[in-house]
């Protein structure tokens, strides 16, 4: 006996109306449209992302690719090892992100123009369950096995001008783009007599924003940053037919830095994102909520050539994931630390960072991991 033929038609549905519970999913971190990378580069993980508003390699202040000067090219890629805990059994993936790529150039002598792209939300994952069902008279079992790959991803072009010595504005438009391929896969036991059923769904989506930020150093040894974002429209589509409409979240966000010791420098930042601005976009339990990020980090200098030096980094970060898992909020601590290694003289660096990250629901699950980032700049 073959599935009923309404199965389909009710897969797609659900595909395109919600992502369901961790328990589904079997993951805290990938509810709802995906985990938030934040749009931290390298070096401002290391830092716990307390470094982002101050950084030229991330999205969120504009004003900062001023720090660049001269022309240069960034790539970066950031894989994750995650471990899940239901009870007394756990699942362990691995989850492969090209996380960010851009290129930023001098216009003049105090302009910089850059163009980027930042994972904005991940919603990779994949679960496998045994389960059965009553077909007609007969009771059968099968293997089920759903999984989601892709990206939402954050463009931006951004403009910097450095005002006088002490202070950076910058301004900068976005465009939000990606898909969700969503599979589902049940094999049954008897194959043969009940056949295989197999479905695949993608999501397309399409969003824009514009953000403008500032970084200010009234005296040498402090420096502040500040930045906001608009969101626009963002559109889910499938199979090239609009389906539903909701907004880019607005966020905004302060740092400080202090540069009073020489060769340390101590951050910290706090970020605020209204993810709420998405609910819309998919069902009521793929429902978000507003969240607040708090970091603080430490960089310290020392100097391994005549004219470069290495910078270590270490940072916590602790905050809310937009997406609740099974109606809890799902909250994350990580602790952070890595380094940047100059190669070539001044014309590249190596970034590497760790985290340590720490996931809970309030529930029986349990999620741990950790993240990996590589970077590599290159300024000819």
């Amino acid at each position: 006996m073959m599935p009923h033929p309404c199965m389909g038609w009710l897969l797609r549905a659900a595909l395109v109306l919600a992502p369901v519970s961790a328990f589904g999913q079997g993951t805290l971190s990938t509810q709802g449209f995906g985990y938030p990378l934040g749009g931290l580069s390298t070096r401002a993980v290391a830092s716990g992302g307390a470094s982002g508003e101050f950084d030229p390699r991330s999205s969120r202040n504009p004003a900062a690719i001023s720090a660049w000067m001269r022309t240069g090219v960034f790539l970066q890629y950031d894989p994750e090892f995650r471990q899940v805990s239901l009870g007394g059994e756990e699942d362990r993936t691995v989850t492969p992100r090209f996380a960010a790529l851009g290129v930023a150039f001098p216009v003049k002598s105090r302009g910089m123009l850059g163009i980027s792209t930042h994972s904005f939300l991940d919603r990779t994952w994949s679960t496998t369950v045994r389960s059965g069902e009553r077909l007609g008279p007969d009771s059968v079992l099968y293997t089920e096995t759903n999984g989601s790959s892709g990206a939402i991803n954050d463009t931006r072009l951004s403009f910097a001008y450095l005002w006088g010595s002490k202070i950076s504005i910058g301004a900068a438009l976005h465009v939000f783009t990606g898909e969700n391929r969503l599979n589902l896969r049940r094999q049954f036991d008897d194959s043969l007599r009940y056949g295989t059923l197999s479905r695949s769904l993608t999501l397309a989506y399409t969003g824009t924003g514009v953000s403008a930020g500032v970084v200010v150093q009234p005296v040498s040894w402090f420096s502040a940053a500040a930045s906001a974002r608009r969101g626009g429209t963002m559109k889910l589509r499938v199979v090239d037919t609009l389906r539903t409409e909701a907004n880019v979240p607005d966020r905004f966000g302060f740092a400080a830095r202090l540069d009073a010791i020489p060769g340390v420098s101590l951050l910290a930042s706090a970020d605020r994102t209204n993810w709420s601005k998405l609910n819309g976009l998919g069902s009521p339990s793929a429902a978000a909520q507003d969240a607040w990020e708090y970091a603080v980090g430490a960089e310290f200098s020392a100097q391994r050539a005549r004219i470069t030096n290495w910078i270590y980094s270490v940072g916590f970060r602790t905050r809310d994931l937009p997406f609740a898992a099974d109606g809890r909020i799902v909250s994350e601590q990580a602790f952070t630390g890595g380094l940047s290694a100059p190669l070539a003289g001044s014309r590249a660096t190596i970034d590497m960072a760790l985290q340590r990250a720490t996931r809970d629901a309030g529930s029986e699950v349990r999620e741990r991991a950790w993240l990996l980032s590589l970077g590599l700049t290159v300024r000819p």
